[in-house]
């Protein structure tokens, strides 16, 4: 692969170059110049154009780490990946993350830019020290690489600085033949030389980020976030109590897979040695089973969205949507005194009944179609006056997974808790769902002395879908 700098200068003929793999020829150096300095300032353009016009063959290639034992590797390691860092110097402080994401040219639509600023802006600012934001410019095509590397500098020059953001690129020769490939899946040519030009992109970049950090998560370049999503992986890494290779926080692709740093090497050369049979996201599955994790560990609501619609690869179309990504946020924010949450409906997942009541992000969200007569019980732990209340359902993701028939119900006595249903009586019907969402005020008016016990949502008729309860606040008066 073309890149940045490690381009080698041979007296052959060069091939012609392939349309399925963008392979343009570089600007000369008075171009490169030109449109290097004033992003950069002087020495870093320097650096950078140095890098461009650089030229051996003495590189480290995907055989170095197929035929050589371990030990041997450690001889590579301080100078490929100094030549492959486009901007400053290889880090060598050891942070807690590394997000590693490829990126090539795409025709029409690019992504990259929007999924940098989702993950840089929700991250808290001083947590960005505990991360590196790798990004691979996996692309033959010079060009692109002098315009992107220049725009990823004029945005992050920041980041970039404090080494939060590292720039790399490889070089061709590192990449084994891309012709005359297995044929398998039923792809067609161009799909298959795609893919496994793909694999040995991955397989560079686990290579370079190995002694980054403690940990490292691959990403794709067309995802968006949530807010304090580092949160909730050092929160799920806390809570294994077991052995792991690889836990997940997306249900898609190869999207959002944490593994520790130290199989990053293992990864890569099975990825390698498997580069043309098949796509990553199946190797890595095999991957895990071979390190003897036999099932899969993902984090329910997942925290990594897929928004790319055109794929990488030319003509594709890629409109997957991850089905456990959603808005997770309470909007309400109500008072929600401490109560024990009960239902009859099926709970779908880690979506709790106490996740639609407490003001954590969550929801409740049911695993089969709603019924008539299916009921949803917020039991005080001690009983309340309350002025108002608010139930949402549905959710961004999924606005057909509401209430379109029910009630909300106050109950004044709690007789008892029999086997997880609670026996609620002295029931006032406060208001009926519309369009999935219910406000009820001025409670203590229409309840005059009296103190709510239980709270109640009851569904009326059958539905043709799941049920999220998205949000529950209960406002109690002063």
């Amino acid at each position: 692969m073309l890149n940045l700098g490690h381009i080698p200068r041979t007296a052959t003929k060069p091939k012609e170059p392939d349309a399925s793999v963008n392979n343009n020829s570089l600007s000369d150096d008075d171009q490169i110049s030109d449109k290097l300095i004033g992003c950069n300032g002087p020495s870093q353009s320097s650096d950078v154009i140095d890098k461009i016009r650089s030229g051996t063959t003495n590189k480290v290639t995907y055989k170095d780490y197929l035929d050589r034992p371990s030990s041997d590797l450690t001889t590579l390691q301080e100078d490929w990946k100094v030549e492959a860092t486009l901007f400053n110097k290889f880090p060598k402080e050891k942070r807690f993350l590394t997000l590693g994401i490829p990126t090539i040219r795409r025709v029409g639509d690019e992504y990259i830019m929007d999924t940098i600023k989702s993950l840089v802006n929700n991250t808290r600012p001083e947590e960005l020290k505990d991360l590196y934001i790798v990004i691979f410019l996996a692309d033959f095509n010079e060009t692109w690489i002098e315009d992107i590397s220049r725009r990823l500098n004029d945005s992050y020059q920041h980041l970039i600085s404090s080494e939060t953001l590292v720039v790399i690129s490889s070089w061709k020769s590192f990449y084994p033949s891309l012709e005359n490939l297995n044929h398998t899946y039923n792809d067609n040519y161009n799909k298959r030389k795609w893919r496994s030009k793909q694999n040995v992109d991955y397989a560079f970049i686990f290579l370079y980020c190995q002694y980054l950090s403690t940990y490292y998560m691959q990403m794709e370049d067309d995802i968006y976030t949530i807010p304090n999503y580092l949160d909730v992986v050092k929160d799920y890494i806390s809570e294994m109590r077991f052995q792991w290779t690889c836990l997940e926080f997306s249900e898609l692709g190869f999207i959002g897979k944490l593994y520790h740093s130290y199989d990053l090497e293992k990864l890569a050369k099975m990825v390698l040695l498997f580069y043309e049979e098949q796509p990553c996201d199946f190797t890595y599955l095999h991957f895990n089973s071979q390190m003897l994790q036999f099932q899969r560990y993902i984090h329910r609501p997942t925290i990594f969205q897929h928004v790319g619609l055109k794929s990488s690869l030319p003509g594709k179309i890629q409109p997957l949507k991850d089905t456990f990504f959603d808005n997770l946020d309470k909007m309400y924010q109500g008072d929600n005194p401490p109560a024990k949450l009960f239902t009859n409906m099926l709970v779908h997942s880690s979506f709790s009944p106490e996740s639609a009541y407490y003001q954590e992000p969550g929801f409740f969200w049911s695993r089969r179609n709603g019924k008539a007569g299916d009921w949803f019980t917020v039991v005080f732990d001690d009983p309340q006056k309350v002025e108002k209340i608010i139930v949402e359902t549905g959710s961004r993701e999924h606005p057909l997974d509401r209430i379109l028939h029910g009630k909300l119900q106050a109950s004044l006595s709690l007789v008892k808790i029999d086997k997880s249903e609670p026996s609620c009586t002295n029931n006032i019907i406060l208001g009926h769902f519309k369009e999935g969402f219910i406000k009820v005020g001025n409670l203590t008016s229409v309840l005059g002395p009296f103190k709510i016990h239980c709270v109640s949502i009851i569904l009326t008729a059958n539905q043709d879908w799941w049920i999220i309860i998205k949000e529950i606040a209960v406002f109690v008066s002063d």
